[in-house]
């Protein structure tokens, strides 16, 4: 065995994702963690409707700053990179001139929009009209945290960006937690620190952003700048904005739903079970952000067997260091989600459901992230809607208590567990099969079966 780890790290390719992979798992597992905790913390001083509220309040936030953003974030990411890299800081200054009154338009609109839709939203997913109303005043605040982070990802400041991304608002949200309950123990604690712990991070990934962009550009500038147009730039982005909604969908429509149907207590339930369950998928995400470079490289080169090899072995590290987390989630899924109190353990079923989806996707390996770095972006976008689609439809089907498997018990938060591990598995199997066809091997990995 001994041997064979020698040999295996001798290989170039395979010892960078092993490294890399390990930063990147380390971030992101901090950044899991920290949101564990705060979920942990909601959990305990107020309840699954307590959590389940503070849930559906940020969800709304969110779709409205998605929104907002017009996929202007992501852009930022694209041109500031470009810009950069030919050291042209002026047409960075100019870009951002560009953006900034596009996003405070487009903030203050979606802003309008969610407090006068406050009433019909907190009705439609059982929530109280109040957060939703106070939140409204915080999607420009969310919107330019996004805008900033991102242009420090282009700006290849990853530790600032890794920070922002993963575990600033968690971070800030607990501690505004800690603090205010020593004041007042109402249920309306968890959204005013969450609140909090966004304006503090806008403020704070907007003068990172100001402090690197100075540092690099100063005494760099120069009169010449490449001028985008408003048109060219929003041509751009708002294609960027569907494809974040398709996976906003995918990401938070069963919560919303469930907030539809059922109560805000089964949303902070089902909640916990999903954030537990995507400890199983740190080493599927972090090995993606190393081994995307290499897939593009090979493919770029026409290195067909280079390739395999790269998503042979990234798929492998994925398996080896995803299924002993899913393990122990079998063997004790009532102790974990005991931790965060006796009536979580009523999610253990749904628990169960959502860890065979991240199984699946272990098995799968990075099969999104493959035809996204092959050209093949298009078939992938399409088997995300498909995805999507899927899922809001077994929602539907699944949760209200007329559920055709409601025999089974699938139905409620069990219903939308099933619906999320289904979509998720036809989503990386139909994947798998399309890798297939167009480059001849499979990249699933199972101990002892060939490929």
């Amino acid at each position: 065995m001994k041997t064979k780890i020698k040999k295996a790290l001798k290989d170039k390719n395979f010892s960078e994702l092993v490294k890399g992979g390990g930063v990147s798992i380390f971030l992101r597992f901090g950044g899991l963690a920290v949101g564990y905790l705060l979920t942990l913390v909601i959990a305990n001083l107020f309840g699954a409707r307590g959590l389940g509220d503070y849930v559906l309040a940020i969800t709304v936030l969110r779709l409205f700053t998605l929104l907002a953003k017009l996929g202007l974030d992501t852009t930022s990411i694209r041109f500031i990179a470009s810009f950069a890299l030919q050291e042209k800081w002026t047409s960075i200054f100019y870009f951002r001139k560009q953006v900034v009154p596009i996003l405070s338009f487009t903030s203050i609109v979606a802003s309008l929009m969610m407090y006068f839709l406050s009433e019909p939203i907190a009705d439609l997913i059982n929530t109280n009209v109040r957060y939703i109303q106070l939140n409204a005043f915080f999607v420009m605040p969310m919107a330019f945290f996004m805008l900033h982070y991102q242009s420090l990802r282009g700006l290849k400041r990853i530790a600032e960006f890794s920070f922002f991304y993963r575990m600033s608002q968690s971070l800030f949200s607990v501690i505004a937690i800690v603090i205010i309950y020593q004041f007042t123990t109402d249920a309306e604690v968890p959204v005013y620190a969450y609140l909090v712990s966004v304006s503090i991070v806008a403020f704070l990934s907007f003068l990172s952003y100001r402090y690197w962009i100075k540092n690099k550009s100063e005494g760099r500038q120069s009169a010449d700048k490449e001028v985008r147009s408003y048109s060219e730039i929003l041509k751009i982005s708002i294609p960027l904005m569907f494809a974040q909604s398709v996976q906003f969908i995918i990401a938070w429509t069963d919560k919303l739903m469930l907030g539809n149907m059922t109560t805000s207590e089964d949303v902070g339930i089902y909640h916990t079970a999903f954030k537990l369950s995507m400890f199983a998928a740190v080493s599927l995400m972090s090995i993606n952000s190393i081994a995307s470079p290499k897939f593009a490289e090979m493919f770029g080169k026409n290195d067909m067997e280079g390739l395999k090899k790269v998503v042979h072995q990234s798929t492998k590290i994925i398996f080896w260091t995803s299924v002993p987390l899913v393990v122990i989630f079998f063997i004790f899924p009532e102790f974990l989600l005991g931790l965060f109190g006796e009536e979580f353990k009523i999610g253990v079923t749904a628990f169960i459901f959502l860890s065979c989806g991240r199984l699946i996707s272990s098995f799968s390996g990075s099969v999104g992230n493959i035809l996204q770095m092959t050209g093949n972006q298009n078939i992938y976008a399409k088997i995300l809607f498909v995805g999507a689609i899927l899922n809001v439809t077994l929602n539907l089907i699944l949760i209200p208590d007329t559920s055709p498997l409601a025999v089974f018990n699938i139905v409620g938060i069990n219903g939308a567990a099933f619906a999320s591990m289904s979509s998720l598995i036809i989503w990386n199997v139909s994947m798998v099969f399309v890798v297939k066809k167009k480059f001849g091997f499979y990249t699933f990995y199972i101990p002892f079966i060939k490929r």
